[in-house]
């Protein structure tokens, strides 16, 4: 059986700044052959504490990111995750969330991704802008 991982626990993991959480986490994932899943909505939420609430760059919460996901001990939707990374990293004017969006919808073919975001629909492909009626 694989247990989930929170968000909290990845924090105290990547951050290190509570040291009795981090040793215990540390502690938990360095067990030989333990594997943990870390669902997309946790990375979602770990990429928005590191950059609203610990102020991280772009570029500095996408190494994370990718730490994260390419470590053994954790099971995650590693291809995808790691795409949305590149695209967050690459578009600063995109959330996240946007770019988790707009991957999904391209990886699973379900396009366009119809939008009112006008910056998501000229910064990806699978974006489409949905014109608003003039009144």
């Amino acid at each position: 059986m694989t247990a989930t991982l929170d968000t909290n626990l990845l924090l105290r993991l990547v951050l290190r700044d509570i040291p009795r959480q981090y040793e215990a986490v540390r502690d938990l994932v360095a067990v030989p052959g333990a594997r943990y899943r870390v669902t997309d909505m946790a990375i979602v939420e770990l990429v928005h504490a590191l950059s609203h609430h610990y102020g991280l760059s772009r570029s500095q919460v996408a190494q994370i990111v990718r730490t994260v996901l390419w470590d053994n001990a954790f099971e995650a939707n590693k291809a995808m995750l790691d795409a949305v990374t590149g695209l967050f990293e690459q578009h600063s004017a995109l959330s996240f969330m946007d770019c988790y969006l707009a991957e999904e919808a391209q990886a699973t073919g379900n396009v366009p991704l119809l939008t009112l975001d006008k910056k998501l629909a000229k910064q990806h492909q699978a974006a489409q802008l949905v014109a608003a009626k003039s009144p």
